[in-house]
């Protein structure tokens, strides 16, 4: 527990110190940006998301945005200018933030991002959106939570054993855009990624036993259909989580799930790291962003 406690202090001044310099700077115009709105009362610090609102006349389409951060670290804060960036670009977002381990755990910090996502749903009206166009974006950790979340929407008995209360219409939820996410619980341990044991046994626990049950129950690669929503895959071949990315990709196919992938091999982008999509000025940033949007926009 110190040894958490001890990482998210470095993370977090670590995390300052890119917001300021690289990720929010540069960020397009929207008509409004709306911070720290809570979605439950629990912790109002955590329990609450920023709504960007594009100009221009409605209904929009609406995009959640769940940050990454391993389970452990980052919040909205630090994807301002990627939530004014598809406001700009005509999509009411909804930025939220959800609580963090090792305070928060599985299944409560999922249980914040359906919440978030619900409230997202109930109340997007209120800024100009249409609720039946919904899409999930999310990186890394972020990515998880919306790739699972979407699993629950057309499975109550998978929601129920989450403690999730309400999920929305799965048919209001058009797609997703997964950017270097984990998948599979028990296999994303073998990757080598840094610190990812720690993470994992964070966010799950340190019981061998109680771990894979929850990995059986919490993986999204194992509740896959042919109704899950189509879906943008991006990831970079210097990740050391792109395996997972790329086993999704082949379990998407092999459900019938239509999806769209785009991979970075490591020779032409080099700097395709993993978090990339945060530094504004990466070619590979750049390209997935555009790519991403157009993914959207095929699905309207």
């Amino acid at each position: 527990m110190l040894r958490a406690y001890i990482q998210k202090a470095a993370s977090a001044l670590l995390e300052f110190i890119g917001r300021l310099l690289i990720f929010n700077r540069h960020h397009p115009a929207v008509a409004e940006y709306v911070r720290d709105v809570r979605y439950a009362s629990e912790d109002p610090r955590k329990q609450a998301l920023d709504v960007a609102v594009p100009e221009g006349q409605g209904p929009f389409p609406v995009l959640v945005h769940i940050h990454g951060g391993g389970w452990h670290f980052m919040d909205k804060k630090s994807y301002v200018r990627i939530a004014k960036w598809f406001a700009h670009r005509g999509y009411l977002v909804f930025n939220i933030d959800y609580r963090l381990a090792p305070g928060t755990i599985y299944p409560e910090q999922v249980q914040d991002v359906a919440r978030a996502v619900r409230w997202a749903y109930d109340n997007a009206g209120m800024y100009g959106g249409d609720n039946s166009r919904v899409f999930l974006v999310g990186d890394s950790a972020g990515a998880y939570f919306a790739g699972l979340y979407a699993t629950t929407t057309r499975d109550p008995e998978l929601a129920g054993a989450m403690g999730i209360e309400r999920t929305i219409p799965p048919d209001s939820l058009k797609g997703l855009l997964l950017f270097y996410g984990a998948f599979d619980m028990e296999d994303v341990l073998t990757t080598g990624f840094t610190s990812i044991d720690f993470m994992c046994r964070g966010f799950f626990g340190k019981d061998p036993e109680k771990y894979r049950e929850c990995a059986q129950v919490a993986s999204p690669i194992r509740h896959l259909d042919a109704g899950f929503p189509p879906s943008f895959i991006c990831s970079g071949e210097r990740d050391k989580l792109h395996s997972q990315s790329v086993s999704f990709d082949r379990a998407l196919t092999a459900a019938g799930v239509p999806h769209r992938v785009l991979f970075f091999e490591e020779e032409e982008y080099p700097e395709a790291f993993h978090g990339f999509l945060n530094a504004y000025f990466l070619g590979c940033a750049r390209l997935a962003m555009k790519e991403s949007l157009e993914f959207m926009a095929d699905l309207q």
